[in-house]
């Protein structure tokens, strides 16, 4: 047999496998891709997707049914079947009208909160301002005060302060709003003429010293007085405690009445346990401590002479800082002309009281009476609460005052006790 024939069967058979084993390769490749493919993003199930079709189908239809059936009966669509779009858009625009309401009311509150009448301001509107222009009593309250009522309300309602300006006479706030360019200036004035047509409630408050020595039927009579007087009481007399049980029982304020030394110390006596200016810091604490535990339903002091104590910053503010550990305000007697004690109390954040005058000094006779009595009203014009300090030594004081407080309430003033001073007219800061 020739070499040809033998060669030719091979040389094609070695030919076809390797065709067929790129075939094999190129199958097994394209699997194992389209297994990698499966197995990286599944498919869903078509039960699922056909499912939820199904129910989004359902509540699509139902919806518009519930709009034609409103329609048809001539109801309006609620605002849950606005599309979202819409219902985002409106929460910003209602927001901002809310705002803008509020703080043009947040002035007006505040201007009733400080008792200035509705027909004594004017507001003004012009483009993108509103302006205030409104009237504050000078008896009442200074600009700064007002300013600072307004300053605080309307930054709790989001106002934002631009500027403010301080004149003589007149005080200026500007601010804005925080939403929209809409500002706000307030003017506040003093207008004197304008507050004389309101007719202001005229107070007074009275209180009696030197309680603690007297006892039986002058005891009693003075308190038989309007439960509205304030008594002083010494606290190491024979009847100091008796005196302040039953000006509790009453009801009545009753004040711890403090010895101070006056300047003629020690030619003048100002009592038992004074408080002397060469006195340190645990001296002083220990004669007060031990004054408060002894009438503890007293719920301040006042100083019995003190003339020259009480214009000692040293000892007045240790005096200060102990009534404050015992929650007890401090009324300076004003002995002297000079006297720190009002200054310092108030530098301390103490509730504070300050005389204005001593009814029976020099005398109780009718004349003083008649002067006294002047003097009141003359510090009603510029004053509408008055604080006015009196004695309990005997009986013909006794009738004194009596005479004194027909006279007062027949000039229009009403009788207030100590701690309520200060809460006429006069509006909390928030």
């Amino acid at each position: 047999m020739p070499k040809q024939r033998s060669r030719k069967p091979r040389k094609i058979k070695r030919r076809i496998k390797r065709d067929n084993l790129g075939i094999y390769l190129m199958v097994g490749f394209m699997a194992a891709l389209a297994l990698w493919y499966l197995v990286k993003d599944p498919l869903p199930e078509p039960s699922m997707e056909s499912s939820s079709a199904r129910s989004s189908d359902k509540e699509t239809t139902s919806k518009k049914n519930e709009r034609k059936s409103k329609v048809k009966l001539g109801k309006k669509p609620d605002s849950t079947d606005k599309p979202k779009t819409e219902r985002s858009a409106e929460p910003a625009s209602q927001l901002q009208k809310v705002v803008d309401i509020d703080l043009d009311k947040a002035i007006t509150n505040t201007i009733a909160k400080l008792g200035i009448p509705q027909n004594y301001f004017k507001r003004r509107k012009s483009g993108n301002q509103i302006s205030f222009s409104i009237p504050i009593d000078k008896t009442q309250m200074d600009l700064t005060y007002a300013n600072m009522i307004f300053k605080g309300d309307l930054e709790r309602q989001g106002a934002v302060l631009v500027k403010g300006s301080d004149s003589s006479g007149k005080q200026v706030l500007l601010f804005r709003s925080r939403k929209k360019p809409q500002e706000y200036l307030i003017t506040l004035f003093y207008d004197s003429k304008l507050y004389e047509k309101k007719s202001n409630p005229r107070t007074i408050a009275i209180v009696i010293d030197d309680f603690g020595a007297i006892s039986g039927d002058l005891l009693d009579g003075f308190l038989e007085l309007d439960p509205s007087i304030s008594f002083a009481i010494f606290p190491d007399e024979p009847h100091s405690v008796e005196t302040m049980q039953r000006a509790k029982a009453q009801g009545r304020t009753s004040l711890i009445h403090i010895p101070m030394e006056p300047i003629g110390y020690p030619s003048v006596n100002p009592g038992k346990n004074a408080l002397l200016v060469q006195y340190d810091q645990a001296q002083i604490e220990r004669i007060l401590n031990r004054a408060i535990s002894k009438l503890p339903d007293c719920v301040g002091i006042n100083n019995h002479m003190g003339s020259l104590a009480t214009t000692d910053e040293t000892l007045m503010q240790t005096v200060m800082t102990t009534l404050k550990k015992h929650d007890k305000f401090f009324l300076d007697s004003r002995t002297s002309n000079v006297s720190v004690g009002y200054s310092i109390a108030q530098k301390a954040h103490l509730r504070s009281f300050r005389n204005d005058l001593f009814l029976d000094s020099p005398n109780i006779s009718q004349s003083n009476l008649d002067a006294k009595l002047t003097q009141i009203l003359e510090l009603s014009a510029t004053k509408s609460n008055i604080i006015a300090i009196t004695h309990c030594h005997n009986k013909e004081k006794l009738d004194y005052l009596k005479r004194f407080i027909a006279k007062l309430k027949a000039a229009g003033f009403t009788l207030v006790p100590l701690t309520e001073i200060g809460k006429y007219k006069v509006p909390e800061i928030l």
